[in-house]
């Protein structure tokens, strides 16, 4: 089973891909962006970006994640149901101790 998807958006001129989150669940897709000719979905949570862990990470360091990476932008996502079984059973002390830095090449 397929829980999750990854979706590669192009910045627009103003640096935007097209979708909108809070608390790290997508909640709105700009119509004709980048994002809704992806496939982008609401309800889904950003686990990472550009292969990037930003899971129990603050709305404004997301942002600044997105912000600091080329024009294109790889997202992944996962739908809420699933997302909300993991995060329960992560526990809260293990999400805030979780590996975000940038992945390396190896």
């Amino acid at each position: 089973a397929v829980v999750s998807t990854q979706s590669t958006g192009v910045k627009d001129s103003h640096g935007h891909i097209g979708f909108q989150f809070k608390k790290g669940k997508i909640n709105a897709i700009v119509k004709d962006s980048s994002a809704a000719r992806n496939g982008m979905l609401t309800d889904h949570f950003i686990t990472e970006i550009d292969g990037q862990n930003v899971v129990g990470m603050s709305d404004d360091k997301i942002l600044k994640v997105i912000k600091s990476k080329e024009r294109t932008v790889t997202v992944t996502v996962m739908p809420e149901f699933v997302y909300d079984h993991m995060v329960k059973h992560l526990g809260k002390s293990l999400k805030k101790h979780m590996d975000h830095s940038e992945p390396t090449e190896l």
